[in-house]
């Protein structure tokens, strides 16, 4: 064998480990991404949540009211709400404001945390995802919130006081964020069903088939 040939053979190899190696990174990454994150997830009475304390799968949904993803899911998650019963599915709403790029989206929080002192935080949730295009621009929306407060037939005065920086409405939303950082949440909407991170379903059917299998086990 001459050098021609070790030099052919040579470069042969060193093309055939380099495309073994790229393949294996790329299949690594294709596994990793696809692939199922378990985390610990506790659940309280502090939550706010729909269905039974009990319920046999919770779905925990972090969060921004300012994200324009998150409003295209609200449709969805609700559907996929009513398609259960309380007993089988219990759906915990908590905050992640992504803050670095949405402005407005902590003190949304907190004005549905005021909402929720007067027990309207479901109602407040929904008016501020309805609306969000008309605050979400606002340099200071809390015009814009103490109008969807009365028109949920909230105490409004109550309410500006409790979207004050010392209200401990501001202190759950910090408790929420942080329980989502401890957990890795680095986006929203992030889905965590029965303690696994879910790549985030499209569809209600997408998410009901994953229900479906967690209440069949």
């Amino acid at each position: 064998m001459d050098a021609t040939e070790n030099n052919l053979i040579g470069k042969v190899i060193v093309i055939i480990t380099v495309l073994v190696v790229a393949g294996a990174v790329f299949w690594g990454i294709r596994t990793q991404d696809s692939g199922s994150k378990s985390v610990n997830v506790e659940v309280t009475d502090e939550d706010k949540y729909l269905g039974d304390k009990n319920a046999k799968v919770t779905l925990v949904e972090y969060s921004d009211f300012q994200c324009p993803a998150c409003r295209a899911f609200e449709d969805i998650v609700k559907q996929v709400q009513e398609s259960y019963s309380g007993e089988d599915l219990k759906i915990v709403y908590r905050h992640f404001p992504l803050r670095s790029i949405h402005p407005n989206a902590d003190l949304a929080a907190q004005a549905a945390e005021a909402a929720g002192e007067e027990g309207k935080f479901w109602e407040m949730k929904d008016i501020l995802f309805k609306n969000q295009a008309e605050w979400s621009e606002e340099k200071d929306p809390r015009g814009l919130f103490g109008a969807y407060a009365k028109s949920i037939g909230l105490d409004v005065a109550e309410f500006d006081e409790d979207l004050l920086p010392e209200d401990d409405s501001k202190e759950r939303v910090e408790k929420d964020y942080q329980s989502g950082v401890a957990l890795g949440v680095n986006s929203t909407p992030t889905f965590i069903l029965n303690g696994v991170v879910i790549k985030n379903p499209q569809t209600v059917d997408e998410f009901k088939a994953l229900i479906d299998a967690e209440l069949k086990k």
